[in-house]
Formats: structure tokens, sequence, C-alpha cells
């Protein structure tokens, strides 16, 4: 259409020059140059129009990796909870073997099974996060319009550090009290009495596992271990549940207003 009307207008220019009409001809000859300006500018509108599009897609595939991603963390994070839960409650059992009526009323392979339970496993929370790694290193982080969930996935990473320091300190308190059981009590003994037989006899070892819980320092390092272990829980790794719910309900809202 351009071209068209274009063509139209230097036909009309040739026929009022060839007349020597030159206020008419000056007329057309600004009319072809605005019809020209406005053609650009409509062109350039269509290719501003494209990038928009083209950015909007680029956000939408992040938004859904970021989905799929922080879905796999928050169930991730909800079996971590559960084992925290469970690992609060086992260490709480065994601060009642510190009351001598109590551990007398508790068989040796209960015992070892207790320790067993609380001492055989780690609540490590670890997360999948390659998506916000890589939108953060290669910054298309700003590519996310929503400036919330913008500073909610830069932050991330800070809370899961501050996590990890937490983490180690209920590792580091775990390894004491193994290293104090370890130093009291034949852990053949123990393997022995949870069923599972080590080949071989030792001096060292003895079913009576009970002196263990007439050690101070070892009942002090269970107390804290309980409660690191209740803390990580109950104010890390809920307030790390609720910033992924959010984040969840941020994308969400994005990917239902914006790209129906």
């Amino acid at each position: 259409k351009l071209r068209t009307m274009s063509t139209f207008f230097r036909k009309i220019r040739q026929k009022l020059r060839s007349e020597n009409k030159f206020s008419q001809y000056l007329l057309y000859a600004i009319g072809e140059i605005i019809l020209v300006v406005i053609g650009i500018l409509i062109a350039l509108q269509i290719n501003n129009w494209n990038d928009v599009n083209k950015e909007k897609q680029k956000e939408k595939i992040y938004l859904e990796s970021l989905q799929s991603e922080f879905a796999i963390n928050l169930e991730k994070l909800n079996g971590v909870i559960t084992s925290c839960n469970r690992l609060d409650a086992q260490l709480g059992e065994i601060l009642t073997f510190f009351d001598s009526q109590k551990l007398d009323t508790i068989t040796p392979e209960s015992i070892a099974q207790s320790l067993g339970a609380s001492l055989s496993y780690e609540v490590v929370y670890t997360p999948t996060t390659g998506v916000q790694k890589d939108l953060i290193s290669s910054g298309n982080l700003k590519q996310v319009r929503n400036a919330s969930l913008r500073q909610k996935i830069a932050s991330f990473e800070t809370s899961l550090e501050t996590i990890k320091q937490q983490e180690s300190k209920g590792l580091a308190i775990k390894n004491d009290i193994s290293k104090s059981i370890n130093e009291i009590v034949s852990m053949r003994s123990i393997f022995k009495l949870v069923g599972n037989q080590i080949q071989g006899k030792s001096k060292f070892e003895q079913l009576d596992i009970k002196p263990v819980f007439d050690n101070m320092s070892l009942e002090n390092n269970f107390i804290l271990y309980q409660v690191i272990t209740r803390t990580t829980g109950k104010t890390y790794y809920e307030t790390l549940k609720t910033d992924i719910e959010l984040i969840n309900q941020l994308i969400d809202s994005e990917l239902k207003t914006n790209f129906k």
C-alpha cells in the first residue's frame, strides 16, 4: 500500500511540474514526505511489537522453568521438614534415658535402636538451583518483570547459605556425640544389638551400653543437638517454605495474568 500511494503521489507530482503549478506541487511533495515518515514509524512500531513479544516469550519460558524448579524444591523441603521433626522426637526419647529410673525399664536393644536411628542419617536440604543460577549469572534475571519475584529469586541463594550454616552446627554436634559414644562403648556391641553382626570377636565387646547415659557431657550434647535440630526445622526450614510458597504464588500469578 505504501509503495502504491508513493507511486500515485509521484505521478501527480510529475503532472503538476509539467503544468507549472508550483504551489500544488509543493503541497503534494509535503504529503509524500509525511506518508514516508508515517510508513517508517509504522515499521518501527511493528519491529518494537515483535521485540516485545520475543522478550515476553523469553520471560514465559523462564517463569515456567522456575515454576517447575521451585515445585521440586518445595517437595524436597517438605520431606526434609518431616525428617527433621522425626529426628527431634528421636532425640527427645534418647534424653529420657538419662533418667536412671527410666533407663532401668529400657532394654539394651531399644537403646541401640534409638541411638542408631538418631545418629545414622543427616537431615540436610539440597535444593535444585540450576535455573536460578543461570538467570543470575547470565544477567537474564531482568527478564522477570515482577520486582518482588526478582528480589525473592535473587535472595534465595543467601537463604540457603544461612540454612547450611545452621545445618553444619547440628552436624558438628552429632559428630561430637558419635565420638563420645565411641569412647564409652564398643560399636560392635551396638551393631550386634540391632541385628548386624560384625565378623570376629573383640576384647572391647560388651553388650551393656547403658554406661553411655552416665556421661553429663554427652547429655549436654544431646540437648544441644535437639535444640539445633528443632530450631532448624521450626525457624529456618519453615521460613524457607513460606518463601518458596510465595515465589510459587508470584510465578503462578504472572503466568495467569500476562500470558493467557
